[in-house]
């Protein structure tokens, strides 16, 4: 059996390389690696459907590498049905450079994407990211990830002995900024808003309107939810299902439509 590592963030960041290292520690030989070719964040769940894919085998700093021309799903598709052949048991993707709490950034993100697209395929998995700082150049980022290391090994080998738990389709794990001895994990629901958006106008050197899509934290979060405890300097666990239909809901619109 496979335990398939992959990412959004491509082949070449510190945070897979992390992950893969984590891995390798506590599966041995079953870890294979599958990441895109290049940065491939905020890419959600989308599939290359209309052009070829190119994939490359590689060793990259003593990593062991397949390399895709697409997306994070891409990867996780590729992977499944065609270069380890339905023997993927596992999905661990990450280690993300920037957090992924909170609905706006669970939907939009490659790297919980190819998690949840593991899931629909019926594969357990687990989705990795790390609060980071605007302000830190490559050094600080690869030292951060590299500070991660001891606590993503141990939430792996808790997995390992006790297992995957059977009703939940996928967890999400953020890590925050600091990691000592004293950080604790904290088992918390998805905080819904993130940012409080804004679309920035502005004129390109023509004269023409151009529009930015952007975003400033809330300062509102629920502290029973991700984002408040992530940025409390925790490391945040979220179950996510993928199903949210409940026997009420189908109810309530059956008063509806019959």
């Amino acid at each position: 059996m496979v335990v398939l590592v992959t990412n959004d963030d491509g082949y070449k960041t510190e945070g897979l390389h992390t992950l893969y290292r984590a891995a390798r520690k506590v599966f041995g030989d079953e870890v294979m690696v599958v990441s895109p070719d290049k940065l491939q964040s905020s890419s959600g769940m989308s599939f290359t459907f209309h052009k070829p894919l190119r994939v490359e085998k590689i060793n990259y700093n003593r990593m062991p590498c397949y390399t895709v021309s697409g997306t994070p799903a891409d990867c996780v598709f590729m992977s499944i049905y065609h270069l380890f052949k339905h023997k993927v048991s596992m999905v661990l993707s990450g280690i993300n450079e920037g957090m992924n709490a909170g609905l706006e950034t669970v939907y939009s993100s490659g790297t919980i994407s190819a998690a949840m697209f593991a899931a629909i395929s019926e594969i357990p998995s687990i989705a990795f990211s790390k609060n980071l700082s605007p302000d830190m150049d490559q050094s600080e980022i690869d030292k951060n990830m590299n500070d991660s290391y001891e606590n993503v090994v141990k939430i792996l080998k808790n997995i390992k002995i006790r297992g995957f738990p059977k009703t939940i389709d996928m967890i999400n794990i953020n890590l925050p900024l600091k990691i000592n001895k004293k950080t604790e994990i904290k088992i918390v629901k998805t905080d819904k808003r993130v940012f409080d958006d804004i679309v920035i106008k502005n004129k390109d050197p023509n004269g023409k309107d151009y529009y930015w899509l952007y975003g400033t934290l809330r300062k509102d979060l629920d502290k029973n939810a991700d984002l408040y405890n992530l940025f409390d300097g925790n490391i945040t666990v979220t179950p996510i299902k993928l199903s949210t239909v409940e026997e009420t809901h189908l109810k309530t619109l059956s008063k509806i439509f019959t």
